[in-house]
């Protein structure tokens, strides 16, 4: 296993000879990318300007919490859902489109905080813990499976909101492709290449 920042890919007639990371190339004859909203500027790279955003999305878990719901329930008029979770009450809200340059917003959090607490006046905690973090959306809202080109780049990213259900799946899909096996779906509308241009 090496830990490194990926930079670009290297090419040989049009074909992955290499992945360029921070700590030196890594040859290959195939690669995957799957860097979530991260994969923008790598797949630029490959001539596919995938209109790929940040959904911005935050939860608080209540920790050891007494006094809320002991079943998941959707507060429309919050606009959050609270999860009873073993460590405590995790409650996660709408998302923002902020992108990744733009530094923790605290308003979402302590919107949902108040939030919460109208929901579940009797909620108490022996404390928060707070997440933040980016989930990648394209703008037709279909993730991008598949090679890009003839590169041997496989894009495998883009799953919004349902990355952890989708995402073993299109690793599946996309080791097939690899291997040369054909899906036995299609995948036309997933199709990286339709950015091309």
């Amino acid at each position: 296993m090496i830990r490194a920042e990926v930079t670009d890919f290297a090419l040989d007639r049009e074909r992955i000879a290499a992945v360029r990371t921070h700590a030196g190339r890594i040859a290959c004859t195939a690669c995957v990318l799957a860097a979530g909203v991260f994969s923008c500027p790598l797949m630029a790279g490959l001539g596919l300007r995938v209109p790929l955003e940040s959904e911005r999305g935050c939860h608080i878990v209540f920790e050891a919490d007494e006094g809320g719901p002991r079943a998941p329930v959707m507060i429309a008029d919050g606009r959050f859902v609270a999860t009873p979770m073993a460590d405590g009450l995790r409650c996660a809200r709408l998302v923002e489109f902020g992108g990744t340059a733009a530094g923790p917003s605290r308003a979402p959090l302590d919107f949902l905080r108040r939030q919460a607490r109208a929901a579940f006046p009797a909620l108490r905690a022996a404390g928060e813990r707070t997440w933040m973090g980016h989930r990648p959306a394209l703008s037709d809202s279909l993730p991008a499976i598949g090679e890009a080109g003839a590169t041997g780049v496989f894009a495998a990213f883009g799953h919004h909101h349902v990355g952890l259900t989708g995402g073993p799946k299109t690793g599946r899909i996309v080791a097939d492709m690899i291997a040369g096996a054909r899906p036995n779906l299609d995948l036309a509308p997933c199709d990286p290449n339709r950015f091309a241009g």
